[in-house]
């Protein structure tokens, strides 16, 4: 029986979905296992040994698995997010809700993210849009798992509008 152990099997009769055979004991015309359920929680099955000997023959066939589509959607979509950034160069400006301009789309992914350090000083003439630049540089860094920290300063009149637009358009 330990042809078992490490195999995904189907018991209908005891857990809804397949498990994982963690381990196994003979006792008497019995079979102990350990198995552990797609949630991961760990459990006792016990199987007759001809119902043991019928799962081994059927090994070989692939067991069904049901999936909830909801969870599967947002694994699928968490994967294309953890690597869209490679393939798209501008990934942060098709999720965010602005229209940069060309020399803040320069700045971003032409200045500042290349370069090895990224601590910036964002300054420029008042209306240049330094909070979509700071907003981009935010998001991505965040899609790429490059931020720990970020301090923005900006002048007290200001504080409550860099606030609004960043929650709103950029993160």
């Amino acid at each position: 029986m330990e042809q078992l152990i490490g195999k995904r099997i189907a018991l209908p009769g005891q857990f809804t979905g397949s498990v994982n055979v963690e381990s196994a004991k003979v006792i008497a015309d019995t079979l102990l296992l350990k198995v552990r359920t797609q949630q991961g929680e760990l459990h006792d099955a016990y199987l007759s040994l001809v119902e043991a000997e019928e799962i081994l023959a059927n090994s070989d066939r692939a067991v069904a698995v049901t999936v909830d589509a909801n969870q599967f959607f947002l694994f699928i979509e968490s994967a294309r997010i953890k690597v869209a950034y490679n393939y798209d160069p501008h990934f942060a400006v098709s999720l965010s809700g602005v229209r940069p301009l060309p020399h803040q789309l320069e700045a971003v992914y032409e200045r500042i993210l290349p370069q090895v350090r990224l601590r910036f000083l964002l300054a420029d003439d008042p209306g240049a849009g330094k909070t979509i630049m700071a907003g981009l540089l935010l998001k991505e860094l965040k899609l790429r798992h490059a931020l720990e920290r970020v301090l923005i300063l900006a002048p007290a009149p200001l504080t409550l509008q860099w606030q609004d637009e960043l929650a709103q358009q950029i993160l």
